[in-house]
């Protein structure tokens, strides 16, 4: 049988519509950190959520920790901390609050830790990046070096892997997303007040020379010209300012979900601060402010800031956490939240008091955790009148649809599968659906007592939820 060409193309052309509109998202569970999975909504807002400050930790001898935190992670049951911006102390916690030393790892300037899900060989599952140079710096010997490690504290040298000084930690991750290591570090943008920005490097062996493009104006610094930048500080932020540090996580809960923990720096001078009173009278330093804020992306490449609130509350003057914020890369999991680690001088950068009636307020710095609630980063937000999502077609695998979701005790969600006509599919519609009430990790979805969706995986289907004065975080189809 042969159609007229008319109809043929109208058929074409259906289906690579409906191929646009199609996510397939098997059974991985995903965020509502943008509009990915919002087709169509109302009275919907995409919020922000601030961590908890749970207070500074200790160490063996209830001392409080006051180093630059290097990375977060886990093994073998432990929290463990890299805290020093040259010797590097590892500490191991079980609770998150309370630390251990257990080794040291001596020299190196901003030393950063990696430990490699994808490495085959044990004796490389850590991997150690660090700027090595002499007085004045050599390009031709000094730069960014390679170490690898069975344990994490007995390190063995590579060699050289970038010829700049970055000035900054090189944050490492295996994507698994593209089968490639990925490297977030700092690239200046010399001679301007937005100087500092987030570069990212790509490659397939984390251990041997990074890839990076020469300049004929090349001197000491890792700068725009040799790399590509993917955030930096925009026209939304105060003019004066740039980030500091990035802190990039590849979240491992969800699918394609990518967050950068950013230290923005609000740049003092003589002449808008003129109360700022420098360590040697008439000798200005890089004076200013600092304040974690939270960026996102779906790649690692594409970046969106989806709030200029910081992503957790700058400590008041009198406390110790007061002025200066930075965040370690990485989280750990516990029970139904993630800890994360930040550092604070309670001074500003380059380490001066704001103002004299502070002098007073001594016991300050440290490190601080904050916790943060499983998916719980961003969340789609009805208020008490009320609000919809609809997703767009999505194919799933699995048996149940289960939900992160926030309504205390007064809100609601119910939640309507629909075809590809939009369309209520019989036995999951809104009259169908039992209420979600309450504040669940992982709440699954019911209709009428019957949770098993299987009949419709492969199918495309819209999510369509009714939210009444509810936070939802997430979901995901799953197995069981």
């Amino acid at each position: 049988m042969h159609r007229p060409l008319s109809l043929l193309l109208i058929f074409m052309c259906g289906n690579v519509a409906l191929a646009q509109r199609l996510i397939e998202i098997g059974s991985a569970k995903q965020l509502f950190i943008d509009h990915r999975f919002i087709a169509k909504s109302e009275r919907i807002e995409l919020r922000m959520n601030q961590a908890q400050k749970m207070g500074r930790i200790l160490d063996e001898d209830g001392q409080y920790i006051r180093q630059h935190v290097s990375r977060v992670l886990e093994d073998n049951g432990k929290i463990r901390l890299y805290t020093g911006a040259d010797t590097l102390n590892v500490l191991e916690s079980d609770d998150g609050m309370n630390f251990k030393q257990v080794g040291s790892i001596p020299n190196g300037v901003l030393p950063t830790i990696f430990l490699d899900p994808h490495e085959s060989d044990p004796a490389k599952r850590y991997k150690l990046f660090r700027v090595e140079h002499g007085e004045p710096f050599n390009r031709e010997t000094d730069g960014v070096f390679a170490h690898y490690s069975a344990d994490g504290v007995n390190f063995t040298p590579v060699g050289r892997v970038l010829p700049y000084y970055t000035d900054n930690p090189q944050v490492v991750w295996w994507d698994a997303r593209i089968n490639k290591y990925v490297i977030y570090t700092r690239a200046l943008a010399l001679n301007n007040e937005n100087q500092r920005r987030i570069a990212r490097i790509e490659t397939d062996d984390v251990l041997k020379p990074w890839p990076y493009t020469a300049s004929p104006d090349d001197k000491m610094f890792f700068t725009t010209s040799n790399t590509t930048v993917v955030l930096q500080a925009d026209a939304e932020d105060d003019p004066f300012s740039d980030i500091y540090y990035n802190a990039a996580t590849l979240y491992p809960e969800a699918q394609d979900a990518y967050f950068m923990f950013t230290a923005q720096f609000r740049h003092f001078a003589p002449q808008r601060q003129p109360f700022i009173r420098p360590r040697e009278p008439g000798q200005w330093e890089d004076f200013g402010l600092l304040e974690i804020q939270l960026a996102v992306s779906r790649d690692g490449i594409d970046w969106q800031r989806p709030s200029r609130e910081p992503y957790f509350p700058t400590g008041l003057a009198d406390e110790w956490d007061r002025w200066y914020a930075v965040m370690a890369p990485g989280m750990v999991k516990r029970g139904n939240y993630f800890y994360q680690y930040y550092m604070s001088s309670g001074r500003t950068h380059d380490s001066v008091v704001l103002r004299p009636e502070y002098d007073s307020v001594t016991d300050v710095g440290g490190i601080g955790m904050v916790k943060q609630r499983i998916d719980g980063f961003i969340s789609a937000d009805a208020d008490h009148k009320g609000g919809w999502i609809e997703t767009p077609l999505i194919t799933f695998t699995g048996t149940r649809l289960r939900l992160n979701i926030d309504t205390g005790s007064m809100g609601t969600a119910f939640v309507e599968l629909r075809d590809a006509d939009d369309k209520p599919i019989s036995g999951f519609t809104l009259e169908d659906c039992e209420e979600v009430g309450g504040n669940f990790i992982d709440q699954v979805v019911h209709w009428k007592g019957n949770a098993d969706v299987s009949a419709l995986a492969g199918t495309p289907v819209r999510i369509y939820f009714k939210l009444t004065r509810a936070k939802l975080y997430s979901f995901v189809f799953s197995a069981t």
